[in-house]
């Protein structure tokens, strides 16, 4: 068979074979719930994962961690989505991948894994999995459990240009209001207006649940210089990054976001109580 992930499977050349216990073939509507990793330029989904099947387990004498991803390609690609097993060595950050054609209703991790050798494992590519793998390993992915979490930081979404982290545990309830503290990376970099260049944001964020509208209540932009954040312009009371509940909701600037943006969405999730953003 040939390459099935034309991002990087050519990478690899000797891809695992996973058992997973099944109630039917194909993957049936009942399986289970997909979290979204990536949205594309057009805002559709490119890579969501079932946190119901990331497992840890030991090989070879190496800590490894399984997860079952689907990988939705460009509309102009005729193969359509894809279901992968990945096998991610989170010490060395290395990863292997193969094609499955089934995944167990209620999402059951694998029983027995047969095939596999710590040679299948190579560098994750740069790029999209290369932040999954991230995410994965530092206990960022929403709604899986049981990771140690290493960051601080939970992964909302990602598109092209941007990625969208949100503090664990900073929501916070403010009579109808709802704030929390977030980072935007700018994938690639970004420009303020005078020019100086940025490589991501710190903000409150407060969304108006009544009436859908979203405020920022503090922000700051900072460049990385070596392996240490270094701010280059902010506004508003950085006391409320620490603690979002201390935000004057009545002195804030309030507007609409962008429909399908990806404050639109934090601000849905966040107003939902979703359970994974507390």
């Amino acid at each position: 068979m040939g390459c099935v992930f034309p991002r990087w499977a050519c990478m690899i050349k000797r891809l695992i074979v996973l058992m997973f216990a099944l109630a039917a073939h194909g993957v049936p509507a009942s399986a289970a719930s997909l979290s979204p990793f990536a949205l594309d330029g057009a805002g559709r989904s490119v890579l969501e994962f079932y946190p119901a099947t990331v497992v840890g387990f030991s090989a070879q004498g190496r800590d490894l961690t399984s997860v079952t991803v689907k990988e939705t390609p460009p509309e102009s690609d005729a193969h359509g989505p894809i279901d992968l097993a990945l096998i991610v060595d989170c010490r060395l950050r290395q990863l292997a991948a193969t094609r499955i054609t089934e995944v167990a209703k209620d999402g059951t991790p694998p029983t027995a894994i047969a095939g596999f050798k710590t040679s299948d494992l190579k560098p994750s590519p740069q790029g999209m999995y290369q932040r999954f793998v991230t995410a994965l390993c530092d206990g960022e992915l929403l709604g899986v459990q049981g990771l140690p979490a290493k960051s601080g930081w939970k992964h909302f979404l990602e598109s092209p240009q941007r990625g969208l982290y949100f503090a664990s545990g900073s929501v916070r309830t403010i009579g109808k209001y709802r704030a929390a503290s977030v980072r935007l990376y700018e994938f690639g970099g970004a420009q303020l207006p005078d020019g100086r260049h940025i490589d991501a944001r710190d903000a409150v964020w407060v969304i108006d649940c009544e009436r859908k509208l979203g405020a920022v209540a503090f922000e700051r932009a900072f460049a990385r210089v070596g392996d240490q954040n270094q701010a280059v312009q902010s506004s508003g009371d950085e006391k409320a990054f620490a603690d979002p509940s201390v935000v004057e909701v009545d002195k804030l600037k309030f507007g609409q976001a962008a429909t399908g943006s990806m404050q639109a969405r934090f601000g849905e999730a966040l107003c939902a109580t979703n359970p994974d953003l507390q």
